[in-house]
């Protein structure tokens, strides 16, 4: 297992996310070397917002509320602020 910044993660996956700002349609993104307290994502759509939602499947039921830690793009690396599984 592979140690990010953000801690011990998953490391080596990548899976398909989408980012929604929540003014526009979610923007399709990757996320890599996933902890308890962030992610690194790669998005090849800019601006990314300082705050978003990440969506972990396209019906929506995993997601979580993130914050840009830093951003050189198309890689951003993201905190977990709080999940968002079973809120409406």
């Amino acid at each position: 297992m592979r140690t990010s910044e953000h801690g011990e993660g998953i490391g080596g996956k990548r899976y398909v996310a989408w980012l929604d700002a929540g003014n526009a349609m979610p923007v399709r993104c990757y996320v890599e070397n996933v902890s308890r307290s962030g992610a690194k994502l790669n998005v090849f759509r800019s601006p990314v917002p300082e705050e978003f939602t990440l969506y972990f499947s396209r019906k929506g039921d995993a997601k979580v509320r993130c914050r840009v830690v830093s951003s050189a793009l198309p890689q951003c690396d993201v905190e977990f602020i709080a999940s968002l599984e079973g809120r409406n």
